[in-house]
């Protein structure tokens, strides 16, 4: 049974501030060095020099970018940058957005508490494997700053929309926060300390089985911290705050949800031969020749047909440095996947970066697990042109266009207790750091 709980959000004050959009920030792990400075130079206030502090060559045990981050925090709040709300409440998060071909869309969810459950309950279910860096790093950050500064992302699924409806009045209102993100997307913050609402999602969230799409580190991190923190305190109650974590939620039945691929390119891997690649590809695909989507009008035909092929089959976009066309491969039997890897669930073995990582990546293309996890040979782009011009200029050796993996897929592979590839989802739009903060310390239950 899935617990939430409303709590006393710290918020950025807007009579301090004025301009939000100079102080939210994307995700912690979607940043890069020069997108962290850029965010840095935006305001001293800026939510990422508490949440992805910049290092020192200097820093020790007793200063560093946690002891940084805890520094500022305390900081905010004495200046009134930050402020508590006084009661507690649960925010409503919509984000609007809009798609390559116009569409607009507009995801709707909230924020709250909720209790962290072990990986093994079936009540918090987890899709991808995590790594020990990043875990580290955002628990030596938890215990320094004792807070939640970015939510983990969830879903559960409502098909009735009933928690939609319940949302769906006070969403109406003024915001409390309204900024556009980095990636154009326009987010719309609401507090909501109405009791009977409160307890409406309490009710509908309980009997629901909650996917985590984007925060594997961060919730296993808040799992390790509530462990750290019982030992510490072996008489606790459950109550207390460390047993909870900041979570979004959304419903995966809602129409603005959107899933978007994360496509590949390969580079550095030997004895690379595009005819002798092809001739392997067709041992398990079949290959439809297309046109090189170098123009603008390319694309359009090219995608539809990857789309199209994907909605009955298991199919990629492949574009090889040497080659003359692009090519569409849709893989003939999916049993075949049973001999590469039995040990895991039908619903792992029929992703299409289960096949593609298994049959091509490892057994074709040589690059195993491990260089993969570190990124080597590897590259994950989101912008298929891209890829192609670096083909085109000789920077990478093959490109794979991939089809979004679908949200039942994302629910199945939980179900079933397994983890999907790196990289095999990308949630968009990114939810934003600096809405609302949880204080752990300060939250009883």
């Amino acid at each position: 049974m899935a617990v939430i709980a409303p709590f006393k959000g710290i918020l950025y004050n807007p009579e301090k501030i004025g301009d939000m959009s100079k102080v939210i920030a994307p995700p912690y792990d979607v940043i890069s060095p020069d997108g962290q400075e850029n965010l840095y130079q935006k305001s001293d206030y800026n939510i990422v020099r508490l949440d992805f502090a910049k290092g020192s060559p200097s820093d020790d045990e007793s200063s560093n970018r946690y002891t940084r981050a805890a520094s500022d925090f305390k900081k905010w709040q004495a200046d009134g940058i930050l402020v508590s709300d006084e009661r507690p409440a649960i925010y409503i998060y919509e984000q609007d957005y809009r798609l390559k071909d116009g569409t607009v869309k507009t995801r709707k969810g909230f924020m709250s508490l909720v209790r962290i459950e072990e990986l093994d309950s079936g009540v918090i279910l987890p899709h991808e494997t995590t790594l020990s860096g990043p875990k580290t790093d955002r628990l030596n950050l938890t215990k320094a700053t004792d807070a939640n500064f970015s939510p983990i992302f969830s879903l559960y699924s409502d098909p009735g929309l009933k928690t939609n409806s319940l949302l769906s009045g006070e969403s109406k209102t003024l915001p409390i926060v309204n900024v556009q993100g980095e990636d154009g997307a326009n987010n719309r913050l609401w507090r909501v300390t109405d009791e009977s609402i409160i307890n409406g999602l309490i009710r509908e969230i309980s009997d629901k089985m909650i996917f985590i799409a984007d925060g594997h580190h961060r919730y296993e991190t808040a799992l390790n911290y509530r462990n750290e923190m019982r030992e510490k305190h072996p008489d606790y109650t459950g109550k207390e705050g460390f047993n909870y974590t900041l979570m979004y939620f959304s419903n995966m039945d809602d129409e603005g949800l959107t899933v978007f691929p994360t496509h590949r390119l390969m580079y550095g891997v030997k004895e690379f031969d595009p005819d002798v690649l092809e001739n392997r590809l067709s041992e398990n695909f079949e290959i439809e020749r297309m046109a090189v989507p170098v123009a603008a009008d390319l694309w359009d035909p090219f995608m539809e047909r990857l789309r199209e092929k994907g909605r009955s089959g298991h199919s990629f976009g492949v574009y090889a440095k040497g080659w003359n066309h692009a090519a569409i491969i849709t893989l003939r039997n999916e049993d075949i996947m049973g001999r590469f890897v039995a040990e895991h669930s039908k619903a792992y073995r029929r992703l299409d970066v289960t096949i593609l990582h298994t049959l091509v990546i490892e057994n074709i293309l040589g690059v195993s697990k491990e260089r993969q996890k570190k990124k080597e040979n590897i590259e994950y782009i989101q912008d298929e042109g891209e890829g192609l011009s670096k083909i085109q200029n000789g920077e990478r050796q093959l490109l794979f266009i991939l089809n979004p993996t679908k949200v039942t897929e994302v629910e199945d592979v939980a179900k079933a207790r397994d983890k999907m590839p790196q990289k095999s989802t990308y949630f968009y739009p990114k939810l934003l750091t600096g809405l609302v903060i949880n204080k752990i310390g300060d939250t009883t239950i």
